[in-house]
Formats: structure tokens, sequence, C-alpha cells
């Protein structure tokens, strides 16, 4: 896993600890190749949901991370566990790492999904209002950017991960974004944007899926080329942030043992 996981698993190990309801995870550890369609490396976990037969596995995987750009145009979606899901609140997450900016006012590249086409809590990436040579990440409920997108003000540069972390209140039909580079603690009640635009309060049949999307419009307008890494879906807030590995269990539960009893000792 990469190093941004370490630091966020730490900061979050308090909230981590105890296990909510987690919907769906993937780390992406498959052999390099297309993530679904005929050869998929997923094994079938991710699945084709818009593309022609010539598009089809455009959607690869190439050292543990996902590739997506507005060069290609398949789209691919993943169930969610307990599926379809048609109250309370739905978190999802990522880690992602920009190589080619978004073009025009930008476009979105993940989002959850029903059985069909009705498209929530779209994640997007825009040069709009960025410093020169950075973008934005946004957050619009169910509009096509850049209708009702709200963007987070922190400048995403090229070739550093950043976590994106999108909650979806179905019965609001709200969606609200928070965007962090590591540096600090990624808190619910820390800074976050919401979307502005208003969007059906419900779709019929719930939630299915997660999904990541690769466009290009007219303009030509598209989300810019980047890599996914560590996607989770859940319930709550903790159990979205990346999730630490064995050996930082361990390191941090030793150095607490030891800040412990040195304390002890001062007794």
């Amino acid at each position: 896993m990469k190093r941004l996981v370490f630091v966020f698993a730490i900061l979050g190990m308090a909230s981590w600890s105890a296990s909510a309801a987690l919907l769906f995870s993937d780390d992406f550890n498959y052999s390099d190749g297309s993530l679904s369609g005929p050869s998929s490396v997923s094994g079938g976990i991710w699945y084709t949901h818009s593309a022609t037969a010539t598009q089809t596995g455009q959607v690869d995987v190439a050292s543990s991370r996902v590739n997506l750009t507005g060069n290609e145009a398949e789209d691919v979606s993943a169930q969610l566990a307990g599926a379809p899901i048609s109250s309370g609140t739905i978190y999802y997450s990522m880690i992602v790492n920009f190589s080619v900016l978004p073009a025009g006012v930008g476009n979105y590249f993940a989002n959850l999904r029903d059985s069909g086409t009705g498209f929530r809590a779209r994640l997007d990436a825009t040069t709009t209002g960025a410093a020169a040579g950075t973008l934005h990440l946004g957050i619009n409920n169910g509009s096509t950017p850049p209708t009702g997108v709200s963007q987070f003000p922190l400048n995403l540069s090229l070739g550093s991960d950043y976590l994106a972390v999108v909650r979806y209140d179905i019965g609001s039909s709200t969606s609200t974004l928070w965007v962090s580079d590591g540096s600090s603690p990624l808190l619910e009640s820390g800074p976050s944007v919401s979307a502005t635009d208003t969007s059906v309060l419900t779709i019929a049949g719930g939630y299915s899926s997660i999904s990541l999307r690769q466009s290009r419009t007219s303009g030509p307008v598209d989300m810019g080329t980047l890599t996914v890494d560590n996607v989770r879906v859940a319930t709550t807030f903790a159990e979205v942030l990346p999730v630490p590995e064995p050996s930082t269990i361990l390191l941090g539960t030793i150095g607490g043992l030891l800040g412990f009893l040195k304390l002890r000792r001062k007794h």
C-alpha cells in the first residue's frame, strides 16, 4: 500500500478500531490488465456498464492502481453488499493521483449508481478556480458538471496522492466532499463542501454500485488522466478511511505501550 495510506491510517486509528458496515473495498492488487470485460483481472468484481464493443476493457490496472483518462470511454461498476440500498447514508472514498489536468470545465470520474443510469454523488475534477498547474476536486448531486458543483478549496498537484471522501444522504439527496493530502487528520467534522444542485430525492430501487467513469465531451471537456486506488464504500465516515497494514497496527500498539510505561515510571 502507498505511503499516504499509512498517514491516514495512523491518524484515524481511534475511529478505525470499531468496524462498521463496509459495503465494498478494493485495493486493486491484481495482475496488470483490463479491470472488466472478457479478460478481467478482477475476476468479475468490476463489470462494464457503459461502452461499445471496442471500448470494453479500456479501464485497466497497472501496478495495483486503476488508470482513468478522458481519452477513453468505458465506464465500470462494482456491486455493493446488501444492494440495493434505498435509505440512510452512503460514504465512498478513493486515493487519486493525476498526471494530466482536466480540460475545459472538467467532468466527473466516480459516482454512486442505481441498476440503470441513475448517477448520484458525482466526484468531479476541474481546473476552474485552481492555481496554475493544479486542479480542484468537486462534488455535485446528480446534474452534469459544471451545474451544481461545489469545489473543495485544495489545489491538487500532478503526481501526488490525495484522499477524497464523499458522503451521500439518500433522504435529502445531498452530497458532501472532503479532500486531504495527508498532512493532518481527516475528520468528518473538518472542512468539507456540499453540492448545490437539486436532484430527485429518491431513485426507484435504491443504489446498487460504485462506478468509475471515463469521459470526454465537445470542447474538449474531460476529467483529465489519473490513477485510482483503495476504493472503499461504507455506511460510516470512519470505515472508508484507509485501513492500516498489520505492521502499522503493531508499531502503533508498541508505541502506545511504551508511552504508557514511561508515564507510569514518572508516578
